[in-house]
């Protein structure tokens, strides 16, 4: 049997997504490999959110076939990024499908250049939502140019239901539809999850946080979009309650200093910075945490939450996330609460209640792990299996 070829374009490695082409280059009925516009990720760069250098060590890249298409050049994976090395690349790779990410940077414009030329079939991948707020001038702007770009993609591999209603409002039907989920390091996770208890007690010795204690956790660049101020302020607010918390505020970033002073004002509750943390150190603090809280106003589909979640975590997340929903990774009283965004006393009264419940916080953790593994099935091999499935569909008729 003939197998289809399929080439991904993505800006550079990331940690999270390498993974999953690993699994996907592990297909037995694909031939894959991925195109690289830079070698940030790969290589040492200073990364202007977490204010540091960064290497990932999780990346794998031995294990899939794949071209950086300007050496090792660490070129900003912004707005500027280009690699006509592309074109030769693609012609002798001659895919049948080709993979693309968004639509701002010139390489994925070439990308989709290249496949309209040829008469392939082109999917797409981008985390954009709605939920975060966007001068409503510059979406209706933006509407015309997007449905004339959305309307020539043949497959659009979703990662949650806010990123398709995102699609359904540029008029994407959701026949077009294949849902994928964000994917995380399943073979990291899995191994931590089976070891989590014991990992939750190291963690918790090594802080000095008693068995007892209520823990939360955040993990993100310390900017201010992030919102982990409003964290220690729910946790003033529960001081007042008699109500004493400990928080893990995982990353690094300009607001460190700010973080820091504003945890000074608490009393009795704590506020621990481990700083970065790598990858394959992170399921620890997930295992050492009774609940997982997100208060960001920007944040199309959380890395950390779809993490939290695989390590059994109930979560707390604000209404401006695209995490949530009724298939997504926080599903409303069944693994979660979702709360208005800045409403303090509504964050401090969702956790005073998940405290409070331990019952409904051991099923929200349990179902939270349940729906993990499906949605990292999906992204690891079923979205494929669906997408090949389509192709020969569409081959045939």
């Amino acid at each position: 049997m003939y197998k289809p070829r399929i080439a991904l374009v993505v800006s550079h490695p990331i940690q999270h997504f390498c993974p999953q082409y690993v699994s996907f280059a592990k297909h037995p009925e694909i031939i894959f490999k991925v195109f690289f516009g830079s070698a940030l990720g790969f290589k040492k760069y200073v990364d202007p959110g977490f204010q540091r250098e960064i290497s990932w060590t999780n990346l794998q890249l031995e294990k899939f076939d794949h071209v950086f298409l300007q050496g090792e050049q660490l070129l900003a994976a912004d707005k500027n990024l280009d690699a006509p090395a592309l074109n030769d690349a693609m012609d002798q790779f001659a895919p049948d499908i080709v993979i693309g990410y968004g639509y701002f940077q010139p390489l994925q414009r070439r990308a989709k250049a290249w496949v309209k030329k040829n008469k392939k079939k082109l999917a797409y991948i981008a985390d954009t939502e709605r939920k975060q707020h966007r001068p409503r001038w510059k979406e209706w702007i933006q509407y015309p140019l997007l449905w004339n770009y959305f309307r020539d993609i043949n497959y659009f591999l979703t990662v949650g239901d806010a990123n398709e209603d995102y699609f359904r409002f540029h008029r994407v039907g959701p026949e077009k539809f294949i849902r994928m989920h964000f994917p995380i390091d399943t073979c990291i996770y899995k191994k931590a999850f089976s070891n989590r208890q014991s990992l939750r007690e190291e963690i918790r010795r090594q802080y000095g946080i008693k068995k007892e204690m209520p823990v939360l956790a955040v993990v993100g660049k310390l900017v201010p979009w992030k919102n982990q101020d409003h964290i220690i302020e729910a946790m003033e607010l529960l001081e007042q309650q008699n109500i004493i918390t400990e928080l893990f505020i995982l990353g690094t970033g300009h607001d460190l200093r700010v973080l820091q002073q504003k945890a000074i004002r608490l009393k009795t509750a704590r506020v621990h910075f481990p700083g970065f943390v790598q990858p394959e150190d992170l399921p620890a603090f997930y295992a050492a945490s009774d609940i997982y809280v997100h208060p960001a106003s920007v944040e199309p589909h959380s890395l950390a939450i779809s993490e939290a979640i695989y390590m059994g975590c109930p979560v707390i997340v604000s209404d401006r996330c695209g995490s949530y929903g009724k298939t997504d990774d926080v599903q409303q009283e069944r693994n979660g609460y979702v709360y208005e965004f800045g409403e303090i006393k509504e964050l401090a009264a969702k956790i005073s209640r998940m405290i409070g419940l331990a019952g409904i916080r051991a099923d929200f953790g349990q179902y939270s792990h349940y729906i993990a593994e499906g949605f990292q099935q999906r992204s690891h091999s079923g979205s494929i299996d669906e997408l090949l499935k389509r192709f020969r569909y569409d081959q045939s008729n």
